[in-house]
């Protein structure tokens, strides 16, 4: 009987290399070469059909000749990876691996699908299930391969494949040719699509591990389920912007229909700071949204994403691989043609980790504005100065127009008084304050960022804060109080439909333009202003004490409407001059607050009008979600009674009075507590007891999925 041939080699080729440095088995001997699929500057990537079991692969054929040396130990390091990664299911797995002098041959599984957002583009029903059945596969592939330690680093749509035209829901993972295994002392080399790199890959001293692919599954998660990519913009330095300050929304057209434990899952994944990111294996084990039933999730109808595919997938035809080509061409052309062209499907090629380090560096460093702050702006006198920053009076240079500019240390390493580094902290609040353009938010007129410095160019606000106005005015009266308060309310309200709390709203934080107006009125200091891309989803403990909401003291997660609370707090200050919540003890304060203990004493309140109290009340509700909006507070009966009568009523002797009394106090009070924030780094945790007094501050996370 004649010998039966065998199946594909047991283990890659490179198992059986010869002394010449070709494999003892050579590939016509075991596979029919068939229809070409692509080609690249490298080599080309054809069907191929063993000859014993028939069935196909896809082998990309490797032209030795067109390589570096370099380039030679990369495609032994990807093939390596590869070869660790055979029992990983969902990826684009090695089948043979041969080598002749002239040709590497690399044998995979075919994914016959193509890319499984061509295939969205297609498609005409749509539902959460579908694109949780996708997200399943693509998180069980990461938690094997962090598991052993391995990073992908070029996780984009191009690398989603479909393992067949007729299913749409198993995908495999493909092209390894970044990929890495993570050392003792992290990872250095910038690599990977500008639209889906993770922000700790934009920083000067660039250190990483696989924390950043999950990033990247959190940008690609975002698209598989409204459409499009969560972070875009006109040129790589505001993409990269966005991508630092995790400047995302959840638009309301695309994602209304979209699971609250989705957005949780990708909100926990977009998080800047990769010790607070989800990984892998805790979504996979934890997530609410993988274990929500597949009949709740078929209801809900993504159709409205569709459109979005195809724009995306008819950018990228006529891009010919949209971002990877921008990246690469950009920055100095030489990235090889297997980074520029999807149709490559992954063929080797790429350049060296210092090469590739070499140009990545380069788009990065052109990423970065060329004109610096002192070519625009000339420094006048220093206005403030604390421990983190300096402002300083400024003139635009052509212009003559007068600003204020907050300068903060680029000290590597330091980190803010939220805990997430400084670069990072300054990149949220530009970002969060560049989307919440409104007559009564201070405006962030430029920004600019070298090696020593970052500079935010301000609205110069020479008017002091409302308590200075208070004081000054002659008169005060409840229309005063009112006009505050309405101006007040409708910045809050553009920054809650914005889905952005404060998060330290106070009296100190709302400042006037100038003396002479009592219109100018600006909500600032937004340095603890967060998204909340899901209710209840915050857990960080900050703020003011006099201020903050019942529900951050018991350390319960939260939202938006915390900040309603301190709307309340600061309209009752405005009426007579004191705070609801006052105790010398802050334990005894935090008491008061957890359990809404005030009152409206007769004295002070008799005069002013119960429409004014009315709401106030509705305010200071211990349970957030009875607690009024901004929209519902802005249509009370105070904003609609007579303004005449409340003009009769004169505040001058009650609260202009005690708030100039107790200006220095209201002042000492805030100025101690950002010195105890600061001074805080303790992590706190869900299970821990309610806040003290001594522990005011918790590190910035999203509430686990």
């Amino acid at each position: 009987m004649p010998e039966e041939e065998s199946g594909p080699v047991e283990q890659p080729g490179i198992s059986f290399l010869t002394k010449d440095g070709t494999t003892a088995l050579a590939y016509e001997d075991f596979y029919e070469q068939k229809d070409r699929l692509a080609s690249g500057s490298f080599g080309t990537v054809y069907v191929a059909e063993h000859r014993g079991t028939k069935e196909e692969y896809a082998v990309k054929v490797v032209d030795r000749s067109r390589l570096s040396e370099k380039d030679h130990d990369l495609v032994n390091r990807e093939v390596g990876i590869l070869k660790d990664c055979r029992d990983i299911q969902s990826i684009v797995r090695l089948i043979d691996f041969f080598e002749s002098p002239s040709h590497y041959y690399v044998v995979q599984v075919y994914a016959r699908g193509g890319d499984v957002f061509e295939r969205l583009a297609s498609t005409t029903i749509y539902s959460e299930k579908h694109g949780r059945d996708l997200a399943i596969h693509l998180l069980r592939a990461m938690q094997h391969l962090h598991k052993h330690k391995i990073a992908h680093r070029d996780l984009k749509p191009e690398n989603l494949l479909l393992l067949d035209k007729k299913d749409d829901s198993t995908i495999l993972v493909a092209d390894f040719g970044f990929a890495k295994y993570v050392p003792d002392d992290l990872l250095r080399t910038r690599c990977g699509t500008p639209a889906f790199v993770a922000p700790e890959l934009l920083v000067n001293d660039c250190r990483y591990d696989e924390r950043v692919d999950m990033w990247s599954v959190g940008c690609l998660l975002y698209m598989l389920l409204g459409g499009y990519p969560p972070f875009q913009d006109k040129n790589h330095q505001g993409l990269f912007r966005k991508i630092r300050g995790a400047d995302f929304t959840f638009h309301d057209a695309y994602w209304k229909n979209v699971s609250i434990p989705a957005k949780r899952l990708i909100a926990n994944l977009l998080t800047t700071d990769p010790n607070y990111r989800i990984s892998a294996k805790s979504a996979v084990d934890q997530s609410q949204w993988l274990k929500l039933r597949a009949a709740e999730l078929e209801g809900n109808n993504l159709d409205s994403s569709l459109p979005e595919f195809k724009k995306f997938h008819s950018k990228r035809t006529l891009k010919g691989a949209a971002s990877a080509v921008l990246w690469s061409v950009k920055a100095t052309k030489m990235m090889s043609s297997r980074s520029l062209k999807a149709s490559d499907l992954g063929a080797f090629g790429k350049s060296d980790d210092e090469k590739a380090k070499r140009v990545d560096d380069a788009l990065f460093k052109a990423s970065k504005s060329t004109v610096k702050f002192l070519d625009v702006y000339d420094l006048n006198e220093k206005l403030h100065k604390s421990s983190s920053a300096q402002i300083w009076a400024c003139t635009h240079k052509e212009t003559k127009d007068g600003f204020a500019v907050k300068i903060i240390p680029n000290t590597p390493g330091r980190k803010s008084v939220t805990g997430k580094s400084v670069s990072d902290a300054i990149h949220h609040e530009l970002a969060v304050l560049k989307s919440c353009k409104h007559s009564h938010i201070i405006e962030i007129i430029d920004f600019f960022e070298d090696d020593d410095n970052f500079y935010l160019v301000m609205e110069r606000m020479d008017g002091g804060d409302v308590f200075d106005r208070i004081i000054d005015k002659q008169k005060y009266t409840e229309k005063d109080a009112r006009d505050l308060s309405r101006f007040l309310l409708e910045a809050v309200h553009l920054i809650h439909s914005k889905d952005i709390a404060h998060r330290d709203l106070k009296p100190q934080n709302i400042l006037l333009k100038s003396k002479e107006s009592n219109a100018d009125i600006k909500l600032a200091d937004f340095g603890f202003a967060c998204r909340v891309h899901t209710p209840q989803s915050l857990t960080t403990r900050c703020g003011t004490p006099t201020y903050v909401a019942p529900e951050i003291l018991k350390n319960i997660p939260y939202d938006q409407s915390s900040d309603m609370w301190s709307v309340g707090v600061i309209l009752y200050v405005l009426l007579v001059g004191y705070p609801p919540f006052a105790s010398e003890n802050q334990n005894v304060l935090f008491q008061k607050i957890r359990t809404a203990d005030f009152t409206f004493r007769e004295a002070e309140w008799s005069g002013i009008s119960d429409e004014a109290k009315n709401l106030i009340k509705n305010l200071l509700v211990v349970d957030p979600l009875q607690r009024w909006t901004a929209k519902i507070a802005l249509n009370c009966d105070w904003f609609k009674a007579d303004e005449k009568a409340m003009e009769g009523t004169d505040l001058s002797g009650g609260a202009a009075k005690k708030i100039r009394e107790r200006k220095r106090r209201f002042f000492s009070v805030a100025k101690s507590i950002m010195w105890m924030k600061a001074s805080s780094r303790r992590v706190v945790k869900q299970d821990e007891a309610p806040l003290d007094a001594r522990e005011f501050k918790g590190d910035e996370k999203e509430a686990t999925a």
